[in-house]
């Protein structure tokens, strides 16, 4: 099989379902599909043991429900944002069936940004929640952190950016 200009290897034809495989070398640096232009991350979906304690506790960090969908058998997902956020930025998928969510090395962390982090941590500890210290991992011009742990373990980073910054990690802030 031959990669065609692109970088991408021609289709399998010998599957039922062609399938383009891409050659990625170690320099490469930015998107290898030509399509990816018109692609952006949705949001992450979390399974979790309880719905009511996991809709009580992101509640209390400002999520609010879009909808949710009943799959059967006890399974449903269900789908929150932020009041300020036009579309979906969270999915929560409850499962039952499958027993304790057991988090896991490969996953880090949530993070979700705040414009005032100590009024932030006044309204979590007032909801009962535990928010960690405040930590300046830039330094005192960076970004202000604290974090949290929802019910099943999952790690949330509430972040802080200093004024001017822009609402993310932007390749500026890598000199």
């Amino acid at each position: 099989m031959e990669a065609n200009g692109l970088g991408i290897l021609n289709p399998d034809v010998s599957r039922s379902c062609p399938v383009l495989r891409t050659w990625v070398s170690p320099d490469t640096i930015g998107p290898v599909v030509p399509y990816g232009l018109g692609m952006r991350t949705l949001h992450p979906a979390y399974r979790i043991s309880d719905l009511a304690n996991s809709l009580a506790f992101y509640g209390a960090i400002g999520f609010e429900q879009v909808g949710r969908v009943d799959l059967g058998d006890g399974v449903t997902l269900t789908m929150l944002k932020f009041p300020a956020d036009e579309v979906v930025t969270l999915e929560l998928v409850h499962r039952p069936a499958d027993g304790p969510v057991v988090i896991g090395s490969g996953f880090s962390h949530l993070a979700v940004q705040v414009d005032d982090l100590s009024g932030m941590i006044e309204a979590v500890t007032k909801a009962g929640l535990s928010a960690g210290q405040v930590e300046r991992p830039g330094g005192l011009d960076g970004p202000q952190t604290s974090w949290l742990h929802d019910p099943d373990g999952y790690r949330i980073e509430l972040v802080q950016w200093p004024p001017g910054h822009a609402y993310g990690i932007t390749a500026a802030d890598f000199g």
